[in-house]
């Protein structure tokens, strides 16, 4: 069998990395990635299992896309056909798999919550175009390879709330939520090239773990969160040789962020949040002898806002 290096687009090598991010539902991208500090949505089963701890029972559900960089081939003469990367946006297979599917179960009371959360999580979607490298001279991209990669977890989360303060009683360092996942995770992941056509699936075992605490919340128009967030990292035993084909394990990564409420009945809130992913340890370093520059961990600052508006007693929006 022929052997070769495959060495990503230049153009995808770091950026596209980077744009492959944890953030899971329409609030959390809405915000611009700021979400360690939520307390309020079922997205923090996976983001920050702290932030179920004082959540009523509630179910979310949501779609994504994810950008990919697929290789196309347009014909040009009868027997010329030009090859091209271009980024472009879609569903992960199979499409009617949403991104994340969440639940929170409240198993405590106002003054001792608890809760349970349980989740599925499609956070990253890697579909990347490479050219085999037998040449180490040539300096062309020639496309004609692909990998298509799927990456997913389970995740069953506790979170218990210490109350610093009574319920209702205004004060700095109000309660301290604790939260500790449990994930299975699991990969998909297809190659086809020129010289070989290969799948495999794999599973791995992991963690997430996050703390939530509340700075300081006068009951009325203003409150101050701070949250922290750990998720492992998954390694997957793939039954290919990962330093010939590429494959990629799942980055662990860290948050932190502040959540801050404003206004009577603190209907605004704004985020800001820092957010490191280990994407440089995921894939095997390149075996060649001369240099190849491999991928860049990510560190992304971001900030949201969102105010709530009340349509009913039971119904609200969140621009």
């Amino acid at each position: 069998m022929k052997t070769g290096i495959f060495t990503i687009l230049l153009l995808g090598l770091a950026s596209t990395a980077w744009a492959q991010d944890q953030q899971v539902g329409a609030r959390t991208k809405a915000m611009g990635g700021s979400y360690t500090a939520f307390e309020d949505d079922p997205v923090s089963v996976f983001l920050n299992p702290a932030g179920i701890a004082t959540q009523a029972d509630q179910l979310t559900i949501s779609y994504q896309t994810y950008t990919a960089y697929p290789k196309k081939e347009n014909r040009i003469f009868e027997d010329d056909t030009e090859i091209s990367v271009e980024a472009e946006s879609g569903l992960a297979d199979p499409a009617f798999l949403p991104s994340y599917l969440g639940a929170v179960f409240q198993l405590g009371d106002p003054e001792s919550p608890m809760a349970l959360g349980l989740c599925f999580a499609r956070p990253y979607h890697l579909h990347y175009t490479f050219d085999e490298l037998e040449n180490p001279s040539t300096n062309t991209f020639n496309p004609d390879s692909d990998m298509d990669q799927a990456l997913g977890r389970f995740r069953a989360a506790f979170a218990y709330d210490f109350r610093f303060r009574k319920t209702g009683e205004a004060g700095f360092l109000t309660h301290l939520a604790l939260g500790l996942g449990l994930d299975v995770g699991f990969v998909q992941w297809n190659f086809s090239g020129e010289t070989r056509n290969e799948s495999d699936t794999s599973t791995g075992f992991g963690f997430g773990s996050g703390l939530l605490l509340g700075l300081y919340d006068n009951t009325e128009n203003f409150k101050v969160n701070l949250g922290l967030a750990y998720h492992s990292g998954i390694q997957f035993d793939f039954s290919i040789s990962p330093n010939i084909l590429p494959s990629f394990d799942m980055p662990q990564q860290i948050n932190a962020g502040m959540t801050f409420y404003l206004l009577e009945g603190t209907p605004l809130r704004i985020t800001t949040d820092f957010q490191w992913i280990d994407w440089s340890e995921t894939a095997e370093k390149p075996s060649a002898t001369f240099p190849l520059k491999g991928f860049d961990d990510a560190l992304n600052f971001s900030m949201g806002m969102e105010y709530r508006v009340q349509v009913s007693e039971k119904v609200f929006l969140y621009p």
